[in-house]
Protein backbone atom coordinates (compact mmCIF):
# COMPACT_ATOMS: atom_id res chain seq x y z
CA UNK A 1 0.00 0.00 0.00
CA UNK A 2 1.35 3.42 -0.93
CA UNK A 3 0.69 6.32 1.39
CA UNK A 4 -1.36 8.95 -0.41
CA UNK A 5 1.31 11.60 0.16
CA UNK A 6 4.24 9.21 -0.38
CA UNK A 7 3.90 8.03 -3.96
CA UNK A 8 7.65 7.49 -4.42
CA UNK A 9 8.16 5.92 -0.97
CA UNK A 10 10.48 8.61 0.42
CA UNK A 11 8.69 8.86 3.78
CA UNK A 12 8.50 5.09 4.20
CA UNK A 13 12.24 4.84 3.53
CA UNK A 14 12.99 7.71 5.92
CA UNK A 15 11.26 5.85 8.76
CA UNK A 16 12.61 2.46 7.63
CA UNK A 17 9.07 1.28 6.94
CA UNK A 18 9.56 0.12 3.36
CA UNK A 19 9.62 -3.58 2.58
CA UNK A 20 12.96 -4.86 1.33
CA UNK A 21 11.38 -6.83 -1.53
CA UNK A 22 7.74 -5.92 -2.11
CA UNK A 23 6.52 -2.46 -3.19
CA UNK A 24 4.63 -1.82 0.02
CA UNK A 25 5.21 -0.47 3.51
CA UNK A 26 5.45 -2.35 6.78
CA UNK A 27 3.22 -1.38 9.67
CA UNK A 28 5.39 0.94 11.75
CA UNK A 29 3.84 2.97 14.54
CA UNK A 30 5.58 6.32 15.02
CA UNK A 31 4.75 9.13 17.44
CA UNK A 32 6.52 12.44 16.84
CA UNK A 33 6.62 15.26 19.40
CA UNK A 34 6.35 19.02 18.79
CA UNK A 35 10.11 19.28 18.22
CA UNK A 36 9.91 16.58 15.52
CA UNK A 37 11.63 13.98 17.71
CA UNK A 38 10.48 10.40 17.44
CA UNK A 39 9.27 9.54 20.93
CA UNK A 40 7.84 6.12 20.07
CA UNK A 41 8.57 3.68 17.26
CA UNK A 42 7.41 0.10 16.95
CA UNK A 43 7.92 -1.96 13.80
CA UNK A 44 5.21 -4.61 13.71
CA UNK A 45 6.03 -5.93 10.25
CA UNK A 46 2.56 -6.60 8.87
CA UNK A 47 0.89 -7.33 12.22
CA UNK A 48 -1.28 -5.02 14.29
CA UNK A 49 -0.11 -3.54 17.57
CA UNK A 50 -1.90 -5.34 20.40
CA UNK A 51 -4.23 -2.96 22.27
CA UNK A 52 -3.24 -0.35 19.69
CA UNK A 53 -5.25 2.60 21.03
CA UNK A 54 -4.32 2.02 24.67
CA UNK A 55 -0.65 1.49 23.83
CA UNK A 56 -0.36 4.63 21.70
CA UNK A 57 -2.36 6.81 24.11
CA UNK A 58 -0.24 5.51 27.00
CA UNK A 59 2.96 6.49 25.18
CA UNK A 60 1.59 9.94 24.38
CA UNK A 61 0.51 10.46 28.00
CA UNK A 62 3.90 9.28 29.27
CA UNK A 63 5.71 11.89 27.16
CA UNK A 64 3.32 14.75 27.90
CA UNK A 65 3.94 14.59 31.64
Amino acid sequence: MTLLVDEKGKIAKLYDADHWLLPLSKRVYVIVDKKMNIIYRNDMGFALLPDQTQTLMGEIDRHIR
